[in-house]
């Protein structure tokens, strides 16, 4: 079950990218972490 509105492309800190809708999904809280460690591990993340 979703518990965490996650960012799809990272905002970085970008304001305008961080509320923008569009680049939210829904994830459980596991996955997010997971998602979240592995983009932060890498400087330049690829989609």
């Amino acid at each position: 079950m979703a518990t965490v509105v996650d960012h799809i492309k990272p905002h970085r800190g970008d304001r305008k990218l961080f509320w923008d809708r569009g680049n939210w999904q829904p994830l459980c809280e596991h996955h997010h972490n997971v998602k979240t460690m592995t983009e932060d591990r890498y400087v330049e993340y690829k989609f």
